[in-house]
C-alpha cells in the first residue's frame, strides 16, 4: 500500500474545486498547512490540472517562418552581397579597416 502524497491530495482538491479561494481553504483544512504552504501546493497542483473553458477552442500557436538560408537565396541576391563585400574591401584600404589589405596584389 502506497501513501498518498500531499501534492496528489492537493491536485485532487484543485480538480474538485474550480474556485481558487475554496481550493486554498480546502488544502489548508485537509493537509493542515499554512496559507502560504497551501498556495505553494495550489500552484504546483494547477500545473497538473487542465482547466476547461466552456465554448472556447484551443488556440493554435502560429509557427515562425523559416529563415532563408544561403542555399535558398537567389543568384541575384548572392551577387548583390558579393558586390557589397567587394565595395567595402575596396574602400577600406588601410590595414586597420581591411584585414585583407596586405593580401591584395
Amino acid at each position: 500500500m502506497t501513501k498518498e502524497t500531499n501534492l496528489s491530495i492537493a491536485t485532487r482538491l484543485v480538480a474538485a474545486n474550480p474556485d481558487k479561494a475554496l481550493a486554498l481553504s480546502e488544502i489548508m483544512a485537509v493537509l493542515g498547512v499554512t496559507r502560504s504552504n497551501a498556495f505553494v501546493y495550489f500552484t504546483k497542483a494547477t500545473k497538473g490540472v487542465a482547466k476547461p473553458v466552456a465554448g472556447a477552442a484551443k488556440a493554435v500557436k502560429a509557427s515562425k517562418p523559416a529563415k532563408e538560408s544561403i542555399q535558398g537565396t537567389s543568384d541575384a541576391r548572392k551577387a548583390q552581397k558579393l558586390k557589397e563585400i567587394d565595395a567595402f574591401l575596396a574602400s577600406a584600404s588601410s590595414a586597420k579597416g581591411n584585414p585583407f589589405a596586405a593580401l591584395s596584389a
